[in-house]
């Protein structure tokens, strides 16, 4: 039988194991050899979370290697001519680990690490055949790397990508590395499930630019300018996807859309597929330090460094706020901003809309920051970053619990079910300022609907302001809404007192709803063609106290103005108040509404309001007024009366008697319109009916009446609209 794993000694010359299928390695078993070989058609078995450690040996596998949940420790002293892995198989090791007192190991064949890579002494040669893998159950790390070792040499770095069609926020952690072309592109291949697609426009791919075509060749990936702060459009992927080579801090951030592999029908709207990225170049270890815009208030986009998560809290920021933004692809139809923060450092951070995302920046993810004062900033990755279980200590407690109310935007689908979209949140505390500043986070732009809080017309992922008191008030901004059906959700916590009361305020409708200052409220919505129902201010939050004094409209008047009718009414303790309607009515009994004016006060005052009725009636007109409060009762004024005495239209009919089958008339100061004119004979029957357009000012006018009609009296009505009464004027016909 032919051996399938042979271990070789100095002093056992070619001395063999001869199973028929496996070798199964227990829970810890040593090899201290020159060589561990794994023939051609044999196989290595690892089950279960064991550890197979090659001290002072080489790995050469021939044959089949199961890792299962194992770590292969390589160990001892000596040199990469004793201590490599080699064969003419690819080695798959789900836990990979150096921890050599000297020298180092060299991957002389293809080796995958699946799950944790460990240089913990001595040094490792990737000699490009090392890859971290990445799939939909895991992600290859690097762990920790010993300030004395190294990993030396270019590696392929992957990064698993679920299928959907959305921007994504990312980076390529290597120096010294080849083209977007020729790794995130996979070199204009077309292989499933692997690289994706970079479009933008006059794409002349693997000759040219090696843009990708697509139907309308729109731009997909962007780098980011700190000095203009804006995204800066990649028209050409033939240059490093890093823009690096000096081992520091080389890595590119990018803000691009995936649609998928490269599969061309994914430029197609309706298709989308899951894919795996590769990043080739050398792997970022040791300290990175990232320079970062030195003026005030600006932002930089920082690509994680290292082939492993990190943790925020464990960056060093120099002149930064300790806040950053990252891109949820989760988030509405193409992913949204997420804003994470701690500004007291109590190493309780918040969210500007609930996410999945963590502290913890993934490998391949980037992420912005952004600058405190007019001076250099920076934020540096040490090999400790990668560690979780470190915490911040708070250097200013905040003594009370901070209230806070979360504001979730859905998309609400046809079927009930929601999409979450984007959200914000407002936080209270004395310890805050009233002022925008460090404190409060400002708003990013994301590509479909934008939630936020307006506070001097800045727009923000997060305001934070000082503890709620009486008439408070939340302005929402929402935009790049389309027509269709929405939802918010409204999460308070620590903001209950028994004298206090939320509402949402719907400008648009004229509604007010109830918001829980302790749990959670849900509003639905609709944004459909009226522009008002997209206005950007449509929606605001106001705190009111839970009880207030009864509104008193102290007086009510009506009165003449200009040939109008002018309506005032003046209103005391108007604190509980959201709108007033102006109803009309002609017999003081069946009003309708005429006008809705929104309540403006602030605090309990007299507050005196006014409409004009520009369409009086002529006779009797009834005004009263109709208000709501936030408790959505319904109150009305007294009644009051105001008399139009009726306007004749100034016209004559001359000469009268009528001579002919023409009559003569002369209009006087008249408004330029249609008029329509009808003769009617004694007996009430319509002789002939005509509409004439009479212009404005005095002027005369003649009317035929068509046929010869016998001598008599008749009359001639007239018209201008529904809305007036008909003039009448008798005639006498001579033949």
């Amino acid at each position: 039988m032919k051996p399938f794993l042979t271990i070789s000694r100095p002093s056992l010359k070619n001395y063999s194991f001869f199973v028929t299928f496996v070798i199964v390695v227990g829970l810890c078993d040593t090899v201290n050899a020159q060589k561990l070989t794994i023939n051609t058609g044999g196989s290595l078995v690892l089950n279960g979370t064991v550890s197979l450690v090659i001290n002072n040996a080489a790995f050469q596998n021939n044959g089949t290697f199961a890792a299962g949940a194992s770590t292969v420790v390589f160990a001892g002293s000596t040199d990469t001519t004793t201590a490599y892995v080699g064969g003419n198989t690819t080695s798959t090791f789900n836990n990979l680990s150096v921890i050599k007192s000297a020298y180092g190991v060299a991957l002389k064949s293809k080796a995958i690490v699946a799950n944790v890579l460990t240089v913990n002494g001595g040094n490792l040669y990737a000699d490009s055949n090392l890859t971290l893998r990445s799939d939909v159950n895991l992600t290859a790390r690097v762990a920790p790397v010993a300030a004395t070792s190294q990993i030396i040499g270019k590696a392929t770095v992957e990064r698993y990508i679920p299928g959907k069609r959305a921007w994504r926020l990312m980076t390529a952690p290597v120096t010294s590395s080849n083209t977007i072309y020729n790794t995130w592109q996979d070199r204009g291949a077309d292989n499933p499930g692997i690289g994706l697609l970079v479009t933008g426009p006059n794409p002349t791919g693997a000759s040219g630019n090696g843009l990708d075509v697509s139907a309308q060749n729109s731009v997909s990936m962007k780098t980011w300018n700190y000095s203009t702060q804006a995204l800066v459009n990649v028209l050409n992927t033939k240059v490093p996807i890093s823009a690096g080579n000096t081992g520091s801090a080389d890595n590119t951030g990018y803000f691009i859309f995936i649609r998928g592999d490269r599969n061309p029908a994914n430029t197609c709207t309706c298709t989308f597929t899951n894919t795996t990225v590769s990043s080739i170049g050398a792997l970022q270890t040791g300290t990175q330090t990232f320079p970062a815009s030195s003026v005030s208030g600006k932002y930089t986009l920082i690509g994680n460094p290292y082939a492993s998560p990190v943790n925020f809290a464990n960056l060093s920021l120099n002149n930064l706020v300790n806040r950053f933004y990252v891109w949820d692809p989760a988030l509405n139809l193409t992913g949204g901003y997420v804003m994470m923060d701690d500004p007291l450092f109590t190493g309780t951070w918040s969210q500007s809309v609930p996410s999945a995302q963590t502290t913890d920046i993934q490998s391949g993810q980037a992420f912005f920051v952004e600058t405190k004062n007019n001076n250099q900033a920076s934020v540096t990755f040490n090999e400790s970053s990668k560690s979780s279980n470190r915490s911040n200590v708070g250097f200013r407690p905040y003594g009370v619990p901070s209230g806070i109310l979360k504001v979730k935007l859905n998309l609400l689908n046809a079927d009930n079910t929601t999409t979450l979209a984007d959200g914000t949140f407002a936080e209270f505390n004395n310890i805050f300022s009233s002022g925008i500043d460090r404190d409060d986070a400002v708003k990013f732009g994301n590509t479909n609907e934008n939630l936020s809080i307006v506070r001097n017309t800045i727009s923000l992922a997060a305001e934070r302001r000082p503890a709620l008191h009486s008439n408070d008030t939340i302005y929402l901004k929402l935009t790049t809404t389309t027509q269709r059906a929405y939802q918010f959700v409204f999460d308070a916590a620590n903001l209950q007192h028994p004298d206090m009361i939320g509402y949402l305020v719907d400008n648009y409708l004229g509604t007010v709803k109830t918001i829980s200052l302790d749990g959670s409220t849900t509003v639905n919505f609709s944004v459909g063609t009226a522009a008002a129902s997209a206005a950007p201010t449509r929606f605001k939050i106001v705190f009111k106290p839970a009880v207030v004094l009864p509104v008193t409209v102290t007086t009510v008047k009506a009165y003449h103005q200009n040939g109008d009718i002018a309506v005032e009414w003046t209103v005391e303790n108007e604190i509980n108040i959201v709108k007033y309607d102006v109803e009309k009515s002609t017999d003081g009994r069946v009003f309708r509404s005429v006008n809705t004016t929104m309540a403006t006060a602030d605090r309990n005052a007299a507050n005196v309001y006014k409409w004009i009725d520009t369409k009086v009636t002529e006779g009797n007109n009834f005004y009263r007024i109709k208000w709501y409060d936030l408790n959505d009762t319904v109150k009305y004024s007294q009644l009051v009366h105001l008399v139009m005495e009726r306007k004749m239209i100034p016209f004559t009919i001359y000469p009268n008697p009528v001579k002919g089958n023409n009559i003569h008339l002369e209009f006087a100061n008249q408004p330029a319109g249609n008029y329509k004119f009808s003769l009617i004979s004694s007996n009430g029957q319509l002789i002939r009916s005509t509409e004439l357009f009479v212009g404005s000012g005095s002027t005369a006018l003649e009317l035929t009446t068509g046929k010869q009609l016998p001598a008599g009296q008749y009359t001639l009505q007239i018209a201008v609209d529904s809305s007036k009464p008909i003039e009448t004027r008798s005639l006498i016909l001579e033949q």
